[in-house]
């Protein structure tokens, strides 16, 4: 009777959400414990754990009171796993001697990463990997816009294992150097150096494999290297400015290799953890500058955590030479300062912006798409405006555009971005047609 009451609620949560996801977090849980008012359910992993509890506990506890008119507190945890003392034991068993190439920045580190909604669930698969490499997800593939943290959270990786591991080879390249040495072999007749040399290492980093695209020497060279290492359960992290699917002239047996691990995105970090950002970076400089400055900075600088970065340099390099105190440097000399940074920064995309493009495209109103009618005409184009309020603006909740949209709960909102995506993979003309809208919002 208990895992009735558990299944009853997967079940319709498996109405709501696509069914990789489904299948990826929810399809082997197992309920261990109920209450009046609590469930405990157990998961694989830690990570898992960790991911179910912050991202799906307010959607279930809502399932649940649809269901059984009683909001169930979910816990997830995660299966009993061996002990840090006995992992340490099992290593030591291996001899000490973490060997790296010298490639590795010591300044990225999880510590140095600044956590927020837009990059939680990377920082925490990243480190997940770190902790076991080849067990948890192999590959993992992060991916996310220039300057979002690619290359930081990657090296943090290869940094953690450096630190705490045993006997661990690392290597960490860009695809683009992959090529250069992979041709420079071919011309030295050091083919099977070059193969030794990446196919021998317990951890393989390479950043940037967007660049493999149209380089199909480099691709079947690399798809062997990758099988290699996979087969002998070695942990693979690989970084790109977008999707496997997304790049140019992939071959599908990569494509299909990428995505068969764990896909983790970067998205723009919200105000609140562009403040934390400057906050971070600011300290180790000793830097005194006011809140005001700080918040005028993640107002008007949005792009990437690298362009923050860079306009914080620039404010600290400007009044160390002109030998300013903190109270000397206001919002109006910051903006001088950052005059260029800040005139090419867009206008923040807004649920208005969004909604209008979304009538202007579809020939509506906004009163008529926002009405309860379900006339297929007006809740297609509907969906779609919700689908990109949830890719385009990463710090709103799925509650918070149901709201604006007049929805019942955000379960209306999951039900149209797996409707969208479905489509958009599917369907070629419907995909340009998304693109087309998205360049709108973004050009206006």
């Amino acid at each position: 009777m208990d895992q009735d009451i558990w299944q009853n609620i997967l079940d319709k949560l498996e109405e709501n959400i696509t069914p990789k996801t489904f299948k990826t977090w929810f399809y082997e849980t197992k309920l261990v414990d109920i209450t009046d008012t609590a469930l405990t359910v157990q998961v694989g992993t830690a990570f898992t754990a960790n991911y179910l509890n912050h991202n799906y506990t307010d959607m279930l506890s809502e399932i649940s009171y649809a269901i059984y008119k009683k909001k169930y507190e979910v816990l997830f945890i995660a299966q009993k796993t061996r002990s840090h003392k006995e992992t340490k034991a099992k290593e030591e068993e291996k001899g000490n001697g973490v060997m790296a190439n010298m490639s590795l920045n010591d300044k990225y580190s999880f510590e140095q990463f600044v956590v927020g909604r837009n990059n939680n669930f990377a920082y925490s698969a990243a480190y997940s990997v770190a902790e076991s490499p080849g067990n948890n997800y192999n590959p993992l593939f992060i991916y996310g816009e220039s300057g979002m943290g690619k290359t930081h959270l990657m090296q943090s990786i290869g940094n953690w294992v450096l630190r705490n591991g045993r006997n661990y080879k690392i290597y960490y390249t860009t695809s683009e150097e992959f090529t250069i040495e992979m041709i420079e072999a071919i011309r030295g007749n050091r083919m099977s150096d070059f193969r030794n040399k990446f196919r021998k290492v317990d951890l393989l980093l390479v950043d940037d494999v967007h660049f493999l695209s149209r380089k199909e020497g480099t691709q079947e060279e690399f798809f062997h290297t990758f099988n290699t290492l996979f087969e002998r359960r070695k942990q693979i992290v690989l970084t790109s400015d977008r999707p496997p699917k997304d790049i140019p002239d992939l071959e599908n047996r990569l494509v299909t290799r990428f995505e068969s691990g764990l896909l983790a995105d970067l998205k723009n970090p919200d105000f609140e953890t562009r403040v934390a950002i400057l906050k971070k970076k600011a300290d180790p400089e000793k830097a005194q500058l006011s809140d005001e400055i700080i918040h005028f900075i993640a107002e008007n600088i949005t792009s990437s955590v690298r362009a923050l970065e860079g306009s914080l340099i620039r404010i600290l390099a400007y009044s160390s030479y002109n030998k300013l105190k903190a109270e000397e440097i206001t919002p109006e000399l910051a903006r001088d300062i950052l005059s260029d940074m800040i005139s090419e920064v867009k206008k923040e995309i807004t649920l208005d912006n969004i909604t209008q493009q979304v009538c202007n495209y579809y020939g509506l109103t906004i009163p008529a798409l926002v009405d309860k009618t379900r006339k297929q005409s007006i809740a297609f184009p509907r969906q779609i405006a919700m689908y990109l309020a949830n890719l385009l603006i990463p710090s709103l909740s799925l509650k918070e555009i149901a709201e604006y949209y007049k929805r019942k709960d955000h379960t209306t909102v999951l039900h149209a971005k797996r409707m969208i995506e479905n489509q958009f993979n599917d369907d070629n003309e419907f995909r340009a047609e998304i693109e087309r809208l998205i360049k709108k919002i973004r050009d206006r």
